[in-house]
Order: C-alpha cells, then structure tokens, then sequence
C-alpha cells in the first residue's frame, strides 16, 4: 500500500504551481536519470572476456562474455560462455552446466553475425570450424538432457531473445516458421533470386565488380595447383568458382549446421537429421511463429509485418501444420497480446534457480533501453524504506535493527548476487529485491510487484504480468492484492480484459480478508441494502394497498 500511495503522490499537484511542478519533476526526472546510469552496466567485449579468463578472473570472464554474448549478440562469446559451462578444461569444472552450455551453443549456431566474416575465405572456413565443434558439442549434451532441462533450454533461449526486442522476436518466429526455408530455397520465394540461390550467396558471386576484389597473385591463398580457377580461392577448393569460396567453407556450414546451412548452399536443409538433432527445441507451428512475428509487431520492429504477410500469404503445402495461416493470424494477435515472457529475471524459475553446481548465480544481462531506465529511476526513487528491509528479512539476510544491520545486509545481498559489494543497492538490484522474493513465494513482495507493474515503478508497465503477481498474492489471501485485482478488472487494460464478475468477487475477497478500504466500502453497502424485516414489511404495505384500492373500486361501482 506505501507503494501505491507514493506513486499517487508522485502524480499530485497544486493547480496554482502546475507550471513550476511540471517543470520540477522533468528536472528530477532528468537528474534520476543520469544518477541512475552510472550504476547501469557498461558495454562489455569479448577481447576483455578473453583477457580475464586468461588471467584467472573466471567469474568477472563469465561477466563480461554473457554481457557480450546476450547484448552485442557476440558469436566468439557465445561459443566461449558454451566451452566454459560444458567444462571442456579441468579447471572449469566448477562453473559445470550441462544446460547453460547447450543454451550459448545454439544461439551461436543461430547467429548471422558469422556472415560479417563471409568475404574473406581463411576467416570463413575458421569461424566455421568453430561453428562445427559447437555445433557437435551442443548435439552432445542435448542427447543427455532430461526432458523437464530441455524445457528450460526453450525457456531460457525465449527469455534471451525476448530481452532483445523485435530482433529476438524475429528470430524466434523464424525458429518456429514451417516455410522459411522454402521460402529462401523454392523456385517462386519473395527472396530467391538469379539461379535460384539462396539470397546470402548473391553477395558473393564473382560478377565483376562486385564488393569483392580479387587477391594479388602473389597472395598465400591464391589458388593452389589443381585447386579453384578464381582469383582468391580457398587453397584446396575444387569448384568450377561460380562462387567465392563457398565450395570449400560452405559445404563444411551446410554439413555442420542446423540451422545457418540452408542459408548458404540451395542443397542445405533447415534442419540435421537423426536422434541427436536439435531441431525439437521449437518445434514448427504456424501460430507460434505468428505470435512471435506479432510480439515484433508490437515491439516495433520496422519489417514485422513483412513476415506476417509472407507467412499469412504462403502458398505452401501445410501438410501436418497446426493451422493455417490465415486462420492463425487471428489466435496468434489474441495470444501476443497475453504474452508473458517465461521468467521475471534470468532462469529464476527453473530447477536451479539460475545456478551453477558450484553455487554461482547465472547473470542477467538485459539491455536497458530508455524506457527500462524510467522505470529504474523511479524505482529508485519509489520503493520505501520499509519494503527494502522487509525483503532483506525475507531473504534471512537482515536480521536485526538499525542502519549498521541494514548496511551489512546489503552487502551479504549483493555477495549472493555475485556483484560488488558496495553497500549501496544499484536500482536494478532494488528491482530484483522484490522479483527475487516474489518468485519465492513471499505474498507481501507478490503484491508490491504486481503494482510496480501497473505504475511502471522499477519495471516497465506490464498488465498481464501484473494480473500474475497480484492473482499470486490473492491466492495466499492478501487482502490488498484482491482490491487491487478488483480495481483492475473494473478499468481493463492492455492484455486483461475488463470483467464486472471477477471485480466483485475480489471486492468481497478483499473485504473478508480485513483490508480496510474495501472492508469499509462492503460495510456501506451493508448499511444502504434493504433488510429482510424492511423487504417483507414493504411487500406487506404493497398488499393492503392493493386491498384497499379494490375495495373502495367496489363501493364505487
């Protein structure tokens, strides 16, 4: 309740200051904004990944790499955060996840980034090579994941993606699109064109004048004898050279590739074949493509709907497909609109909660964009006092009065993040506080975040997660959480539809669980209904006014 009363104070003012006011809370909004970046992450690389693994800093390594690897979408970091959690050195043992590594691996293995390395053929045939390794390795581990760890390997893959906006979405619509490799591979696709080659390849045709050019003859990979006929030839090659390089890297991509194979040879397929195949982590379906070709939508991506059209409009044989496009199209607005992401923060409800074996917890690297930093600030700003030392002593870290207690629970907090331990709560670690204790099932934090959701106060609004958390706390029978569902039910908002029925059974559940403000509303309307005594003295009168009225028609007449 002291969070949705701070948030309503923070929208009242005087009429007579309006002008002042307004211009007061830019200010304060402005200068929010610039305290809270310097406690926002700063952009990481691969390189400086690299340098601290080398140096033994594993734990700052894996930092860097998964910042790298999740907001650059950085290839080499993805293939190292996979190497490091499948433990391929001893000394890495500790950091073992068999389900974290298979989760870098494919997102490597679904990354076009490799292709910025395309136009020169030693550097293609080495980022292939490793695209192979991972590739196998990550057919490995996927043949001995449990079924519920496969799960969490499409939720983790999900939750990643979507943290990247409508590039994210793209590719997971793709990843579930049954014709998008027919549509780059069939004779009549939008994107097939001269000689029917994939529209990756076209870039790299020797038609003259093209973004390549030719290497000096006396360069180390001009062609070997017997090798390729064109100038720049990948020693070794032995195509006719209609393309640059492809008949030697290319093939190793098509063969070695789930996914990035079809792209570049017109006689790839999408997917690998046999047990070990990785293709059942998203299965095909129409709508789920379509939801997410929505979600990008919505997001506002500039080519969604592109995609949209292109699969409503395929002229494909569906075959088994759960529907047809058209038809889909309507389901998958409804369920994009409904949408929730599978975490409220990186693995947080899996089996493991987002841990390595050796108790190291997983990072959350999500980007924060402008709109995430508002909410932050806000946040900062917002969230009492009292909410953060309750949280601390949910977690069992506070466990005692004072600012000295207060500070040094902070620092255990943040020891359990594995972040510096400042003693001062960045506002992304506030944030988490309450996911972290909402996730863990405290129905106080359940609450306070369902509103943080509804005000937009650390997180960015979202109705549908709110409805989550504030029907969570309901179900342990908080008061506050029920009127708080009621009054959303009442208003309706983007994703919850407005329901009359389910306001007034929260209403009531509110007041019979004691919350004063809908205890007092029910009490009111107690006092205006009519009694029982009052209803059946009323039908009485009714009665003999009726009588006298016919009896004196009857002395009339």
């Amino acid at each position: 309740m002291q969070l949705h009363r701070a948030a309503q104070h923070k929208n009242s003012s005087k009429p007579g200051h309006r002008p002042l006011s307004v211009f007061r809370r830019m200010l304060i909004a402005a200068l929010s904004l610039c305290s809270a970046a310097a406690f926002f992450p700063a952009k990481a690389d691969v390189a400086e990944c690299e340098r601290a693994y080398q140096l033994g800093r594993k734990d700052e390594a894996i930092r860097l790499c998964r910042r790298a690897a999740w907001q650059d979408n950085d290839f080499f970091a993805q293939v190292k955060l996979g190497d490091i959690y499948s433990a391929k050195r001893e000394d890495d043992k500790g950091y073992y996840d068999p389900v974290e590594a298979f989760v870098w691996y494919f997102l490597a293995g679904r990354n076009s980034g490799i292709f910025d390395h395309f136009h020169l053929d030693p550097a293609a045939d080495a980022v292939v090579t490793r695209l192979a390794n991972a590739d196998a390795d990550a057919k490995a581990i996927y043949r001995n994941l449990l079924q519920d760890e496969r799960i969490d390997v499409r939720n983790r893959v999900t939750y990643i993606e979507a943290c990247r906006g409508g590039d994210g979405f793209i590719l997971l619509g793709q990843m579930q699109d049954p014709f998008i490799a027919q549509r780059h591979q069939g004779t009549s696709g939008p994107l097939v064109g001269i000689n029917n080659e994939p529209y990756f390849v076209r870039q790299f045709r020797r038609t003259g004048a093209g973004p390549i050019r030719p290497m000096p003859a006396n360069s180390p990979y001009s062609p070997a004898p017997g090798g390729s006929s064109v100038p720049g030839g990948y020693p070794g090659s032995t195509g006719t050279g209609t393309r640059f390089g492809v008949d030697f890297w290319g093939s190793k991509l098509c063969a070695s590739s789930d996914w990035l194979g079809w792209m570049t040879l017109g006689t790839c397929s999408r997917y690998g074949s046999g047990t070990d195949s990785t293709s059942s982590v998203f299965a095909n379906s129409v709508i789920e493509a379509m939801v997410f070709y929505q979600l990008a939508d919505r997001a506002g991506h500039p080519i969604a709907k592109v995609y949209i059209e292109a699969l409503k409009n395929w002229p494909g044989d569906y075959g088994s497909s759960d529907q047809k496009p058209q038809a889909a199209d309507i389901l998958a607005k409804a369920k994009a609109q409904r949408w929730l992401a599978p975490f409220e923060f990186y693995a947080a409800e899996t089996r493991y909660r987002g841990e390595t074996p050796s108790g190291l917890v997983h990072s959350d690297e999500c980007s924060i964009n402008s709109k995430r930093a508002q909410a932050l600030a806000m946040g900062e700003r917002l969230i009492p006092h009292s909410i953060r030392r309750d949280m601390l002593r949910f977690l069992g870290l506070l466990r005692g009065e004072g600012a000295q207690e207060f500070s040094r629970a902070i620092l255990k907090y943040q020891d359990f993040l594995g972040e510096p331990q400042t003693g001062q709560l960045t506002p992304v670690q506030l944030t988490r506080l309450v996911q972290i204790g909402a996730v863990r099932g405290y129905a106080r934090a359940q609450r306070g975040l369902g509103i943080m959701y509804v005000k937009g106060v650390g997180v960015v609004s979202d109705f549908v997660r709110a409805e989550k958390w504030l029907l969570a706390a309901a179900a342990q029978g908080d008061g506050e959480a029920m009127y708080a569902l009621a009054e959303l039910y009442t208003q309706g908002a983007d994703g919850v539809e407005k329901s009359e029925d389910r306001a007034v059974r929260y209403r009531q559940g509110s007041a019979s669980a004691g919350f004063e403000p809908a205890r007092g509303e029910f009490l009111r309307i107690l006092e205006t209904a009519p009694t029982q005594s009052d209803e059946c003295r009323s039908r009485r009168c009714k009665r003999e006014r009726e009588r006298a009225v016919q009896e004196n028609s009857g002395a009339t007449q």
